[in-house]
């Protein structure tokens, strides 16, 4: 199979497990409908969160030994089960099971499947890995609009069923397009710089944290774009560009990868990290803000494909999935606790406190960077030359 085909399929797969993020506009529909309040209505996302994340670390550890095509129709039927057991939900239990466990953990799923099939291509990693990624951001940045018009139109019951009907569509022809078994090991470890010797693993908790900790502060503004902009009208705006920086970084990031390789890449995402929230800190509004918004949705966006380039430079591709992984779990925890933890502190200490304290976080998040590449270097330096 060639590697466009598989690209292409991966791009699909990407593009249709991201119907997650899109939650939010659903909720108003759901809030009449089902007589609920918002913070009901929020434990669905956050289980959808929870449950996203087991899809990708499970799914990273299977992804090794299990061929693309298997896992992109199971990650197929639980989201479109998951997108039909929403539309006839009428009660919170239910949203929960429907669209929280089974349509998280099944997007999870065909999202390790498709970083797995960019991560273990033989060139051009850091743009597969990209193109990608990018495809998850694209997808829920084409789904909200197209699911808040088909509510208008249709109504919350239609309009699941609808999207239940497009998205299984695409993803059956990704599963088409993705390998039909998985990358025999003796070609996966043909790595120019491998030195026979197994990778330790200081590298993948480096970069557990780093993933973590370069994570945190975007995912608190992605939460609180509205009270970081400044102004009540400059809400959407805020947010359009928060995910318009996280498409541009995450496009852009792969070739940069390809050019410099992931621990320079890296480093260079770290200094932005700490030029985004430098702003923050101290008080930016207008249009400043609405420019470091953008900045550090480009930050995160690039951390994104960064990660697993980065992984995939620290082992073999039969452990590729696995690692991964278990690095993404940094992510689900900051995903957790950052937002939560930022909407906290913010009566005590303002926002541009909270960013005061994301500047000490850049910073370690920078320090783990360098760790990681000082245990890369180390290993990839031949046996009796320690140079």
């Amino acid at each position: 199979m060639s590697k466009r085909r598989a690209l292409t399929g991966a791009v699909l797969l990407d593009l249709a497990v991201s119907p997650l993020f899109a939650w939010d506009v659903f909720t108003a529909s759901l809030c009449r409908e089902l007589r609920v309040g918002d913070t009901g209505l929020a434990s669905v996302f956050s289980v959808g969160l929870v449950a996203f994340m087991a899809g990708v670390l499970v799914g990273g550890r299977v992804a090794d030994a299990v061929s693309p095509r298997r896992l992109a129709i199971v990650a197929a039927i639980g989201t479109v089960i998951g997108l039909l057991g929403s539309a006839v939900a009428t009660s919170v239990v239910t949203l929960i099971l429907a669209f929280g466990v089974l349509l998280g953990g099944s997007t999870g799923l065909g999202y390790a499947t498709a970083v797995r099939v960019a991560g273990t291509v033989q060139s051009g990693r850091g743009l597969a890995l990209g193109l990608v990624v990018s495809a998850y951001a694209a997808g829920t940045a084409v789904l909200a609009p197209v699911a808040a018009a088909l509510l208008m139109a249709f109504g919350r019951g239609w309009t699941f069923v609808l999207l239940a009907a497009a998205l299984g569509g695409v993803l059956a022809v990704a599963a088409v397009l993705v390998p039909g078994r998985v990358a025999h090991p003796r070609v996966a470890r043909r790595r120019p710089r491998s030195t026979g010797r197994r990778h330790p693993s200081g590298p993948v908790v480096a970069l557990w944290l780093a993933f973590a900790l370069g994570s945190a502060p975007a995912l608190a503004a992605f939460a609180q774009a509205g009270q970081l902009a400044g102004t009540a009208g400059a809400v959407a705006l805020a947010v359009t560009l928060l995910n318009a920086g996280n498409f541009v970084g995450r496009l852009m990031a792969g070739p940069l990868s390809d050019r410099v390789g992931p621990s320079a890449a890296l480093h260079a995402n770290s200094a932005l990290l700490l030029l985004a929230c430098l702003p923050l800190a101290l008080s930016a509004s207008g249009p400043v803000a609405l420019a470091t918004l953008f900045l550090l949705g480009t930050q995160y966006g690039a951390l994104s494909t960064l990660t697993p380039a980065a992984v995939s430079d620290v082992v073999p591709s039969e452990r590729f999935g696995a690692t991964y992984g278990l690095v993404f779990t940094g992510w689900g925890l900051a995903g957790l606790l950052a937002p939560v933890g930022a909407a906290s502190l913010a009566p005590e200490v303002g926002y541009d406190g909270v960013y005061r304290s994301f500047l000490v976080v850049a910073a370690v998040a920078w320090a783990c960077v360098a760790t990681y590449a000082r245990l890369v270097r180390a290993h990839n330096e031949p046996a009796g030359h320690p140079g």
